[in-house]
């Protein structure tokens, strides 16, 4: 009964133990959920007029981006800053083709399976795909159709078991290349529609015919007097905060910005010590005796060297510097160094020397099987051009060839030693550049079995095969060690912003500014590589000291946020000196108009008033800046509208004040053409047109971009 009178006491706080264990254990289910709301909003990344984009799809089309750009590029491997504007450019694309989809879904309009087809294999074959390199002949450079076919067929095959794994996966690359112009092409069609819709609306009228026509007819010759605002001093002049913040009311449009951040900030850049460069030459020493008598050297130098050993020929004169210098005058087995340039230990060895042909011309029949089945075929084929006069190498290619050179009839186009032996391997290489002229070879390659045939070859030049051992000196561990407690120590005592300043100048830092940090930025300042700074200014607070950031340029970075711009617009302090020079100008111009002394000509009242005397010829409405004076709207405005050979009233400019006197006007003698002029203006209006319009419709969405906060 006691145990019960105590249950019942306690009741209230048991029910809300009971409701917080089953709450957490309900919302724990909620978070870790991978299927649950919030997990999914935390990982979009950015929404656009409420669409979300998911870090997911991001990423894929990043890859994609990437992988279309190492296929046409031939690059294995892309660095930090390509990858950042790929990044930023996938961004872009995403944002643009879902404010397309959005037009076009307003506007009814769409792009079929049709039109496609029709875009690639109709009668006007697209700019897109007609540029593509895959579908140009190898000969003339142009579009090629049958090799874009050829191409099409070829990834749109539903049964690839008849090409090596290899090949296969290939071919599936090339599917995926080709599926991302298919989908650029689809909104290049989009835009151009939406663009001809736009056309029609903005389409030259008569008055803006005739009015673009004699803008262009006339034009005068004017001398001016001109006093510039700069010959005045500031300091006789005051601007009130009042008057400044009333400018900033009605100008405020000018001052739309996109949302940055301001910041301090130290850079170390990490340099190897003493120890360091003595420690490479004692290295470089131990492993000379190797590098020079080894017969071959491809192991030590590999396994010790920036640059691997590359064991084929290059002409001499291809080697620059002192590498050149050895290449020339060296004997083969002679070794140089060790010796130390730009930053670099460094042995040279000679290890031969030929006159042969730099390049080559190659035709090749290549079979992917290096098995038995593909030998016979190889052999079969080569048995085949060796006993028949009659045997057609390129029809042959064409039927036989397993890869894209098939549809040149084998041409794989010249190239030089080390192309071939960077790409194909060493027996290819030395098969090529030892055959003779027209001859038929069997050879392998890291790829499967080619039957070449040499069609032509450059002259023969001297070409030496040089062995280079090259190991740079970089800071060590204990060097980094070093630079990084030092520049901690400064940290961790001083956690803001302007304590850390104080304190890193003491400690014999430079600290710099950078006024502008914006969430899309991968630098700060001239420091490439800091795209985690950026979203440290970004993601926290004002007055934040960072820990030490690191690049890949063996650099450290600390950053001390020490202001906040995060609205639609400037601040007014942002800005308000520049509102203070608007207004003083203004102050300028009516003091210099108010003692201005008469004249009857510009030349006297620029005497008398120590003014800048000069002409302007041939000056017309057509004119977007006046040489020599910039942009000056009002007094281009007031030259062209002035009564010839009288004295103007003066005119405030933007840089200064301006009296003058038009003196001449000529006419052109060209009659006006109404449809031309028309023609003319819209073909204009065609390039800017759309952009504008697309301009437009971004300012107008609602796009939020979160990605500082994964990226």
């Amino acid at each position: 009964m006691a145990a019960l009178q105590n249950i019942r006491k306690h009741s209230i706080v048991l029910l809300i133990a009971i409701g917080v264990a089953l709450f957490a254990f309900i919302i724990g289910d909620f978070l870790t959920s991978g299927s649950t709301l919030f997990q999914q909003s935390q990982e979009n990344i950015a929404s656009i007029n409420g669409k979300k984009l998911n870090f997911r799809e991001y990423e894929r089309r990043i890859q994609e981006m990437e992988d279309v750009y190492k296929i046409q590029t031939g690059q294995s491997s892309l660095d930090e800053e390509l990858v950042n504007q790929i990044r930023e450019s996938v961004y872009e694309t995403i944002v643009r083709e879902t404010l397309l989809d959005e037009q076009a879904k307003a506007l009814g309009i769409s792009v079929t399976s049709e039109e496609l087809f029709d875009m690639i294999n109709g009668e006007n074959v697209h700019y897109l795909v007609q540029q593509m390199p895959f579908f140009q002949n190898p000969e003339t450079g142009a579009f090629d159709r049958s090799v874009m076919m050829n191409f099409l067929r070829t990834i749109q095959s539903d049964d690839l078991s008849s090409y090596p794994a290899e090949v296969q996966a290939q071919i599936a690359q090339m599917k995926n290349f080709w599926l991302f112009w298919e989908n650029n092409l689809k909104y290049a069609r989009l835009e151009e529609k939406i663009s001809n819709i736009l056309l029609k609306a903005v389409t030259a009228n008569s008055l803006d015919a005739k009015a673009n026509f004699d803008a262009r007819q006339r034009s005068v010759n004017v001398a001016y007097a001109f006093k510039p605002y700069s010959e005045l001093p500031d300091s006789t002049f005051k601007v009130s905060t009042a008057d400044a913040k009333k400018l900033y009311k009605s100008s405020i449009e000018e001052f739309r910005q996109e949302p940055s951040r301001a910041a301090r900030y130290v850079v170390v850049d990490v340099l190897p010590s003493q120890e360091d460069n003595d420690a490479v030459k004692a290295d470089i020493e131990a492993l000379a005796q190797k590098f020079s008598t080894d017969e071959d050297p491809t192991a030590v130098v590999n396994a010790n060297s920036d640059n691997k050993y590359l064991d084929c020929f290059l002409a001499n004169s291809v080697y620059t510097g002192t590498l050149g210098e050895f290449a020339s005058n060296a004997k083969v087995g002679e070794v140089k160094g060790p010796f130390f340039e730009d930053n670099n230990w460094i042995m040279l060895r000679k290890m031969a020397e030929v006159s042969k042909p730099d390049s080559v011309k190659v035709s090749q029949i290549y079979i992917a099987d290096k098995g038995e089945s593909g030998n016979h075929l190889a052999d079969s084929l080569l048995n085949v051009l060796k006993t028949n006069k009659k045997a057609d190498f390129a029809a042959l290619a064409a039927q036989y060839s397993q890869d894209q050179t098939a549809a040149q009839g084998g041409d794989m186009g010249w190239f030089r030693e080390v192309d071939a032996f960077s790409g194909m391997g060493k027996e290819f290489t030395d098969a090529c550049f030892s055959a003779k002229k027209n001859a038929y070879v069997k050879v392998a390659s890291n790829y499967g079995l080619h039957i070449i045939k040499v069609t032509d070859m450059t002259k023969a030049v001297k070409k030496s095969k040089i062995a280079q051992l090259v190991m740079p000196v970089t800071p060590s561990s204990k060097t980094f060690s070093a630079a990084y407690n030092k520049l901690n120590q400064v940290v961790a005592a001083n956690q803001e912003t302007e304590s850390f300043v104080k304190a890193a100048r003491e400690a014999g830092y430079t600290v710099q500014y950078a006024p502008v940090i914006r969430k899309t930025d991968y630098t700060i300042g001239n420091v490439a590589s800091m795209r985690q700074a950026v979203r440290f200014v970004h993601n926290n607070k004002v007055g934040d000291v960072s820990t030490i950031f690191e690049n890949s340029n063996n650099q450290y970075m600390v950053v001390a946020i020490e202001a906040a711009n995060d609205g639609e617009y400037r601040s007014f302090e942002s800005v308000q000196s520049q509102l203070a020079r608007e207004l003083i100008n203004k102050q300028k111009a009516a003091a210099i108009i108010s003692g201005l002394k008469d004249a009857a000509d510009v030349k006297t009242i620029a005497a008398e008033n120590g003014m800048r005397n000069d002409t302007i010829d041939l000056l017309s409405f057509s004119a977007r800046r006046i040489a020599g004076l910039g942009d000056e709207p009002a007094l281009l405005a007031a030259v062209l509208s002035a009564p010839m050979n009288e004295v103007s009233k003066p005119v405030a400019g933007n840089n200064g004040v301006y009296v003058f006197t038009v003196f001449s006007d000529v006419n052109g003698t060209a009659s006006f053409d109404e449809t031309t002029e028309k023609l003319a203006m819209t073909a204009n209006d065609s390039y800017r047109v759309m952009y504008q319009a697309m301009q437009a419709v971004r300012d107008a969405a609602d796009v939020e971009d979160s990605r500082i906060r994964f990226y």
